[in-house]
């Protein structure tokens, strides 16, 4: 009885239905594009990860001096190389390759380029004297850019599945020089631990597109019950229970919702599993379905959830008090709400984003980095440092940087001082958030198996280790094997220290890795961004429609006696308008707090009120946009107001 009771107002209420049914399936499209995306790429590195456990860098053998231990996956015959791309030069990995994953080789018809996000299809690259077209750009987990040509490099990259990692490994010894060698196993998957934190990141703006739409949506139903209050008075004098009351003002509102979620996954999904061609360096996406419809269904039951909420202001109303309900000027503040949800929302959103970016931009006090062994750093200028890695600071694993008393690194300090005794450390910001460690606190860090007590004494923003390492004096016991220096031409000096058979990384370098990176979470931010203005749209369609409806004989008596629809629309541009400027500024401290904790979920990012300032042309423009919307929604709705019926009803 209640569900036919509530199908039956559904037919005579097409327009509202229309509009909740537009707001879930936009909300719905949203959130299952960006997680098919990110559901996609996860299982195409997992398969990656499954169908390869053994990356190495050798010379002096072949592919097919290989393939006895198992199957290759990835191939690149290389030289080291610069590349020249709009006016710039980069340092590269150039030779002859095959990819199965993502699926390209080496191609007599121009360049195919991987981990090289400045490098879009069809620009004209500069490689050893000649120029090609670049035929295709790929997302790699490389820290340096890879371009396929026809030439043979003397270096061999692989990425491989191998059946006998120690015989691979007596074979390399016995007749290659081995460059670099890494075995995954133990159930480790390669890249894992990096995208743990990615997912997390992007999966927060999932909640926030959520926690908006539903929260718009409670606002819109309990507008929709205030406006009705008078019949809701009428239908409990006549004892019919508040559940049922509750089904037929909102039950309709619930079955659409549901219905339009549904019909947005499958397009979301197909639309996220082509997430490639929505960014300019295309990622080896396979269709993974399981990982959005998980979620799918935790957010219906939250959507039921939700929705039910205006239940408890239904029993609330008392008999008595809904019959003598007269309707009131309608209110700004729920323009106001809706607004203030809708703004909070893009906002955290656009701020993460914001603080990321500002990572891309750091400065560090070297522009060459250089790593090798001992005996190759002591002649080398500049400022020589030790490393350790897999050390923990009070039981948290991490990476162990030795400086000396004197350090250049002393200008990257955000608080405190440079250590100055044998027992003192200086701390990342990164690692000191996640230990909650302060300038004057003592950590226990485990050297070597050997516990020892440092008091932290300064707190530095460098970028190592996603800001999560740990800097201590120099100690007698360990040799440097880090250079940093600051040199006129970095990467001609980067390129004879290759020659060296050194790793070298340019200021430009790192950079350059963090704007690949940049690139996954770009497209889920202005999903995010443009999903929340949407469900605003409609939100403030709903709203003037409820409005309009609840008090059409006012609205029909202005009509009957020739008032121009425009002093309506200047009605309602006069209560959406300041609410949108209200609104708006006032989600700006909450956003950029938000923001400030999505974006430390994968590096320890400063946000300020500062950071205000690239938002608000932002905003002045989406103001005029909601001014033309509202413009157009009141006039649409006036338009369809009968008069006649109005006045008789």
């Amino acid at each position: 009885m209640r569900l036919k009771t509530a199908l039956a107002k559904l037919r005579r209420e097409k327009k509202r239905a229309v509009t909740i049914f537009l707001i879930f399936a936009f909300l719905s499209l949203g959130i299952n594009f960006t997680l098919s995306g990110i559901g996609s790429f996860i299982k195409s590195i997992d398969d990656f990860s499954h169908i390869g456990n053994v990356e190495f860098v050798v010379q002096g053998v072949t592919v097919e001096n290989l393939t006895r231990f198992g199957e290759v996956v990835n191939y690149l015959y290389f030289d080291g190389g610069a590349v020249k791309l709009n006016g710039k030069t980069y340092n590269a990995l150039i030779g002859y390759g095959h990819f199965n994953v993502p699926r390209v080789q080496s191609s007599p018809k121009g360049v195919y380029v991987l981990a090289f996000p400045e490098a879009n299809p069809g620009d004209r690259i500069e490689v050893n004297g000649k120029t090609y077209s670049v035929l295709g750009s790929y997302y790699y987990l490389m820290d340096k850019p890879i371009v396929l040509t026809m030439e043979k490099g003397k270096n061999l990259y692989i990425f491989m599945r191998c059946n006998n990692t120690k015989a691979l490994s007596e074979f390399l010894m016995s007749h290659a020089k081995v460059l670099y060698f890494n075995v995954y196993q133990n159930g480790h998957v390669p890249y894992m631990d990096e995208l743990e934190n990615v997912r997390n990141f992007v999966m927060s703006f999932f909640y926030l597109l959520l926690g908006a739409a539903l929260t718009v949506k409670v606002l819109v139903t309990i507008a929709h019950i205030r406006g009705n209050t008078r019949e809701v008075g009428v239908l409990k004098a006549l004892g019919i229970p508040d559940s049922f009351v509750f089904t037929l003002f909102v039950g309709d509102y619930l079955i659409v919702a549901l219905l339009g979620y549904t019909a947005g996954i499958l397009p979301g999904i197909l639309l996220g599993s082509s997430f490639n061609i929505f960014i300019n360096v295309p990622l080896p996406l396979k269709l993974n379905s399981v990982y959005p419809l998980k979620f799918d269904v935790l957010i219906m039951l939250a959507i039921v959830l939700m929705v039910s909420l205006p239940y408890l202001y239904v029993s609330r109303i008392r008999t008595i008090d809904a019959l003598r309900f007269v309707p009131k000027r309608s209110s700004v503040l729920k323009f106001l709400a809706v607004f203030f949800v809708v703004f909070l929302a893009s906002s955290s959103a656009y701020f993460s984003l914001v603080g990321v970016e500002n990572l891309a931009n750091f400065s560090a006090p070297f522009n060459v980095w250089a790593i090798g062994s001992p005996e190759k750093i002591s002649k080398l200028p500049g400022e020589k440092a030790g490393y350790l890695s897999g050390q923990s600071v009070n039981g948290t694993t991490t990476e162990v940087y030795f400086f000396n008393y004197t350090s250049i690194f002393r200008k990257t300090l955000v608080k405190g001082r440079w250590f100055e005794r044998p027992d003192e450390a200086v701390i990342e910001m990164g690692l000191a958030r996640k230990l909650h460690i302060n300038v004057e606190d003592t950590i226990r860090v485990n050297l070597l198996g050997v516990n020892r007590t440092y008091r932290v004494v300064g707190i530095s923003d460098m970028f190592f280790y996603n800001h999560r390492a740990l800097f201590l004096p120099m100690q007698g016991f360990l040799e440097p094997t880090m250079a940093f220096m600051n040199v006129s031409d970095p990467e001609k000096v980067k390129e004879e220290l290759e020659a060296q058979g050194l790793k070298v990384y340019t200021l430009d370098d790192l950079m350059s890795m963090t704007e690949q990176n940049l690139v996954l979470f770009k497209t889920p931010v202005y999903t995010v961004m443009l999903v929340t203005f949407l469900v605003g749209v409609f939100a403030i369609f709903t709203l003037v429609y409820l409005e309009v409806e609840g008090n059409e004989k006012v609205y029909a008596t202005l009509k009957a006696i020739g008032i121009p629809d425009s002093h309506v629309e200047r009605e309602f541009l006069a209560k959406t308008v300041p609410s949108a400027v209200i609104g708006s500024l006032l989600a700006l401290a909450p956003a950029i707090r938000v923001g400030y904790y999505i974006d430390n979920i994968i590096l320890p990012v400063n946000l300020s009120l500062r950071d205000s300032l690239r938002v608000i042309p932002l905003f002045i423009g989406l103001y005029f946009i909601y001014a033309f919307l509202i413009f157009l929604v009141v006039r649409r709705v006036m338009k369809d107001l009968d008069v006649v019926k109005a006045l008789r009803t």
